[in-house]
């Protein structure tokens, strides 16, 4: 125990005092993103439009008719699940690559070498604003109203920010000690893209151990919360039960990735 107190307050330590330095590395990564593209930013923007297209009409048109959830419709009913997926997906396997894609750097600096995946987390979630601001636009076109609730988006933006974060202290060390591990990342995305309720309902008719997992899935918890905001009206502390089980697995990631973090520190040349 004593020795786990000591990795964690010095990587915690190491992420507060370089808290300025995180901000500065994850806006030069998101400049050089945009660097030499010819139409930059609006990517940002092109990109998740025509992803939510796609879905809306394979889903929404093809095997819905197009008919609407709950009186919502289902264009905005799916904007709603697909950008909070986006936003924490596309966070995922950039993080994961990070300490490996700078290794060679790292070995020559003073650098932590936690605020790397933290840097690249905030860089992936600046891009991720476009995409929350296409999703207010098509909740605005078509007809729907903001509430007080939607600021309630504020919370489960910095949730989704905590637990990429959290997880991608454990994935970039776990990537460093074996490639194979990016491969099985990205084979549990594609998995929990299904699993994740972006194209269902959650509701009492799922199977028991299917409701406990979807109850213990970060994913699925800010994507509801990013549904219940905006279309129910629902706050986040009128389920305290959901925000406790989140942040409890949050945790428990911090805690693993905090004594991974320190282990490679130490012997980061011997992964290279």
């Amino acid at each position: 125990m004593p020795q786990y107190i000591k990795y964690f307050c010095q990587t915690t330590g190491d992420l507060f005092k370089n808290f300025r330095r995180i901000g500065s590395l994850a806006l030069f990564d998101y400049r050089q993103a945009n660097k030499k593209m010819f139409l930059g930013g609006l990517w940002k923007l092109l990109s998740p439009f025509i992803q939510i297209g796609a879905y809306w009409l394979v889903f929404g048109i093809g095997l819905r008719s197009g008919a609407p959830i709950d009186g919502i419709p289902y264009v905005v009913w799916l904007t709603c699940g697909v950008t909070p997926w986006y936003m924490l997906s596309s966070c995922v396997g950039r993080a994961a690559n990070s300490i490996y894609g700078k290794a060679a750097v790292l070995t020559r600096s003073n650098i932590p070498v936690c605020i790397i995946p933290v840097s690249t987390t905030l860089s992936a979630f600046m891009d991720s604003g476009w995409m929350i601001l296409l999703m207010l636009v098509i909740f605005l076109c078509n007809g729907c109203r903001l509430s007080w609730e939607a600021l309630n988006l504020v919370y489960y933006v910095f949730c989704g920010f905590a637990f990429m974060c959290a997880l991608s202290l454990v994935t970039s060390v776990l990537v460093m000690l074996a490639r194979d591990f990016q491969k099985l990342i990205q084979m549990g995305m594609r998995l929990m893209f299904f699993l994740s309720p972006i194209f269902w309902k959650p509701g009492r008719t799922l199977p028991g151990a299917f409701r406990l997992f979807d109850l213990c899935n970060p994913f699925a918890y800010v994507i509801r919360g990013f549904r219940e905001g905006l279309l129910f009206h629902v706050s986040f502390w009128q389920s305290p039960r959901d925000g406790l089980i989140f942040w409890c697995v949050v945790a428990c990631l911090y805690a693993i990735g905090v004594v991974f973090q320190s282990k490679l520190r130490k012997n980061l040349l011997d992964y290279m």
